[in-house]
């Protein structure tokens, strides 16, 4: 992938996406793969905002059960195994326990029932899977089993635990980038630091979107035959912008969600405590929602909690206040953690779409089901679509639905959907397990076992590209550090990283431990400034600005105010301008 703002100027689209998330980079693989023309486009880096805060989860809906939503379990486990099949490099089976006490809805009798439906209903789940990518049935443990698998559970309470799987991904930010050079692959044409502003309409259409380039400086208009909104949580503001309303009633209420990354504190099962917050979805037990402890690398990834937001989304940013109290509610959950600030590494924050709030109604009420809006029957413009996504699990969906409405607004059949049935760019593995010991085999007495499994994980059968920017070969082994050096090359050269968080929090992986070492920082910074001619005082701004996406929230004592977290960094500049 090249960054190249003037293609986008250069000819009318089929599709334009706003928004780099999951959402928007499936709407445009999806579209792609069909034979449509896609330009895709984000105010800031792909995946920089939403997509990349969350608890890493793609789930298969058991807790829909208390809903009764069947019909959103179904759809659930069915994308959870097409994402098994099309990133086994990225998306793995992982367990998860919830302890068992009393007699009510968390009793072993009811969760052993529930246990039972949830496996009829994804009878099918591990069809066409890899074994190593299969999702076990879900059993009930025994008081000391539980107790085994969760020391930290109180054992005065609790009765025995429901064990099930899900899946996590390894990395959210390389899964969204894979799909999104799929996209590319197939013809689509994405560019990141693209702002839309403005929209030319045309009696009931939008016939240009006005657009800045945001590291240039540059204006400019992109023609498409239809516009779809895939922004996130600024999609209240681009609608008032093509729409021009501004009512309370057009606009999408929003939560902010929070996940945080910390020491280590449960096993390695992702462990479901009750929180402090309901859910006033349910409609069997509106008692507390779980907050999940799941295992991450070394630490421990805990969320998620919704608090309601009112404020300009652009003005979103967590604090120390927001984060204090939800290591509050951790420690009553869970009293073995004895979790602190200090203890926090990183915090995961942005804002989901909610419903509206109701009388009564003291926690947040999540919306459950994306929603694609038509703005020729809201607005009465007939070539824009909007997509509200609630989850990653069902954003390839999502934007297949889209994708057909689309055709339908260019009068032309849809072709046959192909987003379900090609794997992801690098995710063309048939057996995970035998492809690793392969490639580990391959590099054997130059790259550490452990190296290779990190970079095929991130990569899958892509990595050896990676491999291909490493220095000229001075003989010897290959260390895990002149491997992170040909990561930063590879990410500048061929996924349109231009800014040193670009790198760390979005290409290469290393932020899955919290900020880096002053050391890697510095290390990364000297390897993107000889590749873009920065001199030292923007390779300084650069590891400030890293930093701070890590840090931020520590010097926000008071209520959210100021940017986003996912957008902080250095003043935005060409890769190649230097400091002023």
């Amino acid at each position: 992938m090249k960054r190249d703002p003037t293609s986008l100027a250069d000819r009318e689209f089929d599709l334009l996406v706003i928004g780099g998330g999951i959402n928007g980079t499936c709407v445009a693989r999806d579209a792609a793969l069909r034979g449509l023309s896609v330009a895709l486009i984000d105010r800031g880096d792909f995946v920089s905002v939403t997509s990349s805060n969350s608890l890493r989860i793609i789930h298969g809906g058991l807790r829909y059960l208390q809903h009764l939503d069947f019909r959103r379990m179904r759809q659930s486990i069915r994308e959870r195994s097409n994402w098994l099949r099309l990133a086994p490099h990225l998306v793995h089976p992982l367990s998860f326990l919830a302890p068992a006490a009393g007699r009510g809805m968390r009793s072993r009798a009811a969760f052993r029932a529930a246990l039972a439906v949830n496996d009829l209903i994804g009878w099918d789940r591990n069809r066409g899977l890899d074994p190593a990518r299969r999702i076990p049935r879900g059993r009930i443990l025994t008081r000391g089993d539980a107790l085994q698998h969760y020391p930290g559970a109180d054992a005065d309470v609790i009765t025995g635990a429901a064990l099930w799987h899900d899946a996590q991904m390894y990395s959210s930010e390389r899964l969204v980038l894979a799909v999104l050079t799929g996209a590319v692959e197939a013809g689509a044409i994405a560019v990141n630091y693209i702002e839309a502003r403005r929209f030319a309409v045309g009696g009931s259409r939008i016939e240009r979107v006005g657009v800045t380039d945001r590291l240039a400086g540059d204006a400019f208009e992109i023609r498409a035959r239809v516009v779809v909104n895939a922004s996130g949580p600024v999609i209240n503001e681009l609608l008032a912008t093509a729409t021009g309303r501004t009512t309370t009633a057009a606009r999408v209420p929003l939560s902010k969600a929070m996940n945080i990354l910390t020491r280590r504190i449960a096993g390695e099962c992702a462990v479901g405590v009750a929180g402090h917050h309901r859910d006033p979805n349910a409609a069997v037990d509106h008692g507390a929602r779980l907050l999940f402890i799941t295992p991450w690398r070394d630490r421990s990834l805990i969320g998620t909690t919704h608090e309601a937001y009112h404020g300009f989304p652009g003005a979103f940013r967590p604090t120390c206040d927001d984060v204090q109290r939800f290591v509050d509610e951790i420690n009553v959950a869970c009293p073995s953690a004895m979790l602190t600030l200090d203890d926090v590494a990183a915090v995961y924050a942005g804002l989901l779409p909610a419903e509206r709030s109701r009388p009564g109604d003291s926690d947040v009420r999540l919306l459950r089901h994306h929603r694609l809006i038509d703005h020729a029957e809201r607005d009465g413009l007939d070539n824009v679509i909007s997509l509200i996504g609630v989850k990653f699990t069902t954003a390839r969906l999502a934007a297949e639905q889209v994708v057909a409405l689309a055709c339908r607004k260019l009068n032309r059949a849809a072709p046959a959907c192909q987003s379900a049935c090609t794997p992801v760019v690098g995710g063309d593995i048939p057996s995970w397990d035998d492809f690793l010991i392969q490639e580990q085999k391959r590099h054997t007495g130059r790259i550490e076992p452990a190296v290779v499994h990190e970079i095929a994980r991130l990569y899958g059968t892509r990595y050896p590209a990676v491999l291909d920017h490493l220095e000229s070969d001075s003989g010897g082994a290959i260390t895990r550090r002149r491997v992170i050096a040909a990561q930063v090359r590879y990410a500048i050269r061929h996924e349109m990283a231009m800014t040193l968080s670009d790198v760390v929090c979005r290409r290469t992986g290393l932020s899955a431990y919290g900020c880096p070492s002053d050391d890697e920082l510095a290390y990364m910074a000297d390897v993107m400034a000889c590749e873009c001619d920065w001199d030292g005082r923007r390779a300084n701004d650069e590891i400030a600005a890293t930093r701070r996406v890590f840090v931020g929230w520590r010097d926000e004592p008071n209520e959210s105010g100021g940017q986003s977290t996912a957008s902080v960094g250095a003043p935005l500049r060409p890769v190649g301008a230097p400091a002023s």
